[in-house]
């Protein structure tokens, strides 16, 4: 098994736009996502701290709230805690914070990052695997956003309601992912070929190229 190779640093880097069209959609052109970089790598000689960590979230049932302030990108407490997944399973709640109207119309469109992780042991603008959604049109959408090798791609899942927990999962298999949506699957490529990813935890983010409007609550629980 490949050992943790990362420890994170916070660095801003700057937002670039993303486009919808077909169901499913490529790129590797200047696209990418602005959720801050590690600026370093560092080899991790006892990995066991961190595999499977989750964080403290009160009662069993209980759900964390991730909070995005307005006029920021990252939750408050962002970090990138080392993890590898075979399968990661949330169930999350978009309330009423989560409805909003973007400065330029064109960016409405652009996808929030929900939850997730890195993988392959790289950068998530090099290898990632997250659930992504935005509010489009009267209605809450949720998104598989990936990269693999580079190559940015994303579908819409499907849509969910708003004030009412939803499940998640994320199959990691040779090649390709699994995206779930309630039941409902949807298969994106991936950057590497064994049956684990291994990397790093990614945390909600308000963006594209606007950052928060307004204070925004997303609630997770991970399973």
């Amino acid at each position: 098994m490949r050992k943790l190779l990362f420890v994170t640093l916070l660095l801003l880097s700057s937002c670039k736009k993303q486009n919808t069209g077909n169901p499913v959609n490529t790129t590797n052109e200047g696209q990418a996502d602005t959720t801050k970089k590690p600026s370093g790598v560092k080899a991790v000689t006892n990995t066991s701290s961190y595999i499977g960590s989750k964080p403290e979230i009160g009662g069993q049932d209980s759900f964390k709230t991730y909070s995005i302030r307005k006029g920021n990108n990252y939750c408050d407490n962002n970090d990138y805690a080392l993890t590898q997944h075979s399968v990661m399973h949330f169930r999350a709640i978009l309330d009423s914070s989560c409805i909003y109207e973007t400065v330029d119309p064109t960016n409405q469109a652009d996808i929030n990052k929900l939850f997730g992780f890195a993988d392959c042991a790289s950068h998530h603008q090099t290898n990632s695997a997250r659930f992504g959604w935005n509010w489009e049109n009267g209605a809450m959408h949720i998104h598989a956003y990936c990269y693999a090798g580079t190559l940015r791609s994303y579908t819409e899942l499907g849509t969910v309601a708003l004030n009412k927990a939803f499940d998640c999962k994320l199959y990691v298999l040779p090649d390709k992912y699994v995206f779930e949506l309630e039941g409902k699957k949807d298969t994106m490529a991936r950057g590497c070929a064994d049956n684990t990813a291994i990397g790093y935890k990614l945390l909600p983010y308000f963006g594209g190229n606007e950052p928060a409007p307004h204070d925004v609550r997303v609630k997770i629980r991970e399973m």
